[in-house]
């Protein structure tokens, strides 16, 4: 198993508030002295994954130092695969290139996700291909929402009305080796269609199948950081999310 990680985008509603000139992609925002990074790269290594890809773009040079760092930290091979084009591309152009050269099954992360390692680790147990799922958060219009009918995903999008959906997409995944050959062949044809396609809708596809498996997080703390509100919610509970992380160094 090998994790990618995508780490390409600008942030540009949180660099109203933040200069991530400075900082670089949000995947390097710190909360209680972690890197959100640091925490995916930690977790990973906790589940004896030793090779990592993470998908450069924006500020892809901060994003190197730190890589650099962090391999040497946590002795695993993290390997930098760019998105050249991140300022018109989306996460599916980004995953496409961030699974090019991947052939065992596969963890992925947005870079800019704050979460309980208890997702993951309830993520990693299932032997399926496999999305967290939030069902228990109170949605919005920005929510990447999807409605689950006999475990199939009907509809999948922010354009999904709350009343219908299911839960959130939290932007973690699992793709089984058995499914990575068509979940390449979905992102092609996303891509394809519009470059600016979230990867998010593969699932839709794959589900249709029924071996798609939903880890509902149940009440676990989690946050995307899109915006300054984003941050400060991910730094009120970044405690309870770290209480397992006995591995962090």
């Amino acid at each position: 198993m090998i994790g990618v990680i995508l780490a390409a985008g600008l942030g540009r509603r949180l660099s109203r508030d933040i200069d991530l000139e400075k900082i670089g992609p949000k995947c390097l925002l710190t909360i209680n002295d972690y890197m959100l990074l640091e925490r995916m790269v930690a977790d990973l290594v906790s589940f004896n994954v030793d090779t990592i890809s993470i998908v450069a773009g924006y500020k892809a040079s901060t994003l190197r130092e730190v890589c650099t760092k962090l391999e040497e930290k946590y002795g695993v091979d993290l390997h930098l695969n760019y998105n050249n084009d991140y300022f018109s591309t989306n996460t599916a152009y980004s995953l496409h290139i961030g699974l090019e050269n991947v052939y065992d099954d596969v963890v992925i992360f947005n870079g800019d996700v704050l979460y309980d390692y208890t997702i993951l680790s309830n993520l990693l147990e299932l032997d399926r291909t496999a999305i967290s799922v939030d069902n228990k958060k109170a949605l919005t219009e920005e929510s990447f929402k999807l409605r689950v009918v006999n475990d199939q995903i009907e509809e999948i999008g922010k354009s999904l009305s709350i009343e219908s959906a299911t839960g959130e997409f939290i932007g973690i995944s699992k793709i089984t080796k058995r499914d990575l050959q068509e979940a390449k062949r979905l992102l092609k044809s996303l891509i394809s269609e519009n470059v600016n396609n979230y990867y998010d809708l593969i699932y839709q596809s794959l589900s249709k199948n029924r071996n798609l498996a939903y880890s509902f997080t149940n009440g676990l703390k989690w946050t995307e950081i899109d915006d300054i509100h984003d941050f400060t919610y991910a730094k009120s509970i970044a405690d309870i999310a770290d209480r397992t992380r006995g591995h962090l160094r």
